[in-house]
C-alpha cells in the first residue's frame, strides 16, 4: 500500500525554487563579483542576473544575425553586377558575331588572302516569272 504523505503547499515550493535561483545568482556573484561593482546593499543585479544573461545573449544573437545579412546584401549586389557584366559582353560578342556573318565583312577577309567574290561586286538581280511560263 502507498504511504501518505503530505502535500508542501504552494508558497512552500515557490521558495524553494526562489532558493535555488539565488544560490545560482549567489554563486554567479561569487565567481563575477557584482557586489564590487553595484554595492552590497544592492541585490538587484544579482537576483536578476539570469534575465540579464538572458537579454545579453538576445543582443548577441541579433548583432550576429544583422552582420549576416549586411554580408549578404554585400554579396549579393556583387553578384548582380557581375551578372549585368557578363550580359553585356554577351550582347556585345553576339553583335560582333552577327557583324561579321554579313557578306561585306567576309569580302573583306576574303580579299586579305587573295581571293575576289565576284558576287560582292556586282548588285542582285531579281528573277520575275510570268504567270503565263509557269506551266
Amino acid at each position: 500500500m502507498a504511504k501518505n504523505t503530505f502535500r508542501q503547499p504552494e508558497r512552500v515550493v515557490k521558495q524553494q525554487q526562489q532558493r535555488r535561483r539565488l544560490r545560482l545568482a549567489y554563486g554567479l556573484n561569487r565567481l563575477i563579483g557584482l557586489d564590487r561593482l553595484f554595492g552590497e546593499d544592492t541585490t538587484w543585479p544579482i537576483r536578476n542576473i539570469d534575465r540579464i544573461l538572458w537579454i545579453t545573449f538576445l543582443i548577441i544573437v541579433y548583432i550576429g544575425l544583422n552582420h549576416n545579412a549586411e554580408r549578404l546584401v554585400r554579396r549579393i549586389q556583387r553578384a548582380n553586377r557581375q551578372a549585368d557584366e557578363l550580359r553585356s559582353e554577351a550582347t556585345v560578342l553576339k553583335a560582333d558575331f552577327m557583324k561579321s556573318g554579313k557578306q561585306s565583312e567576309l569580302s573583306k577577309r576574303v580579299e586579305a588572302l587573295g581571293l575576289v567574290m565576284t558576287d560582292s561586286q556586282r548588285p542582285p538581280h531579281k528573277i520575275i516569272v510570268k504567270i503565263d511560263e509557269q506551266h
